[in-house]
């Protein structure tokens, strides 16, 4: 999913490579060595998250 966003971007300078795209749980720097721009990766749980703040709220006062 990543890589088809990405690449409707190019025209911003911004290109991923493909084998450093395959990498999962590392914050990494995805982006080809030449690139105007950097992409990024943070791994995140958005799930725990979604249910930390389900439980805040369910639980106020």
């Amino acid at each position: 999913m990543r890589a088809s966003i990405v690449n409707s971007l190019t025209y911003l300078g911004v290109e991923i490579d493909p084998e450093k795209n395959k990498i999962r749980g590392q914050e990494i720097d995805i982006s080809v060595e030449n690139a105007r721009c950097r992409v990024l990766v943070i791994p995140t749980n958005e799930e725990l998250m979604i249910a930390m703040d389900t439980y805040a709220l369910v639980n106020q006062g």
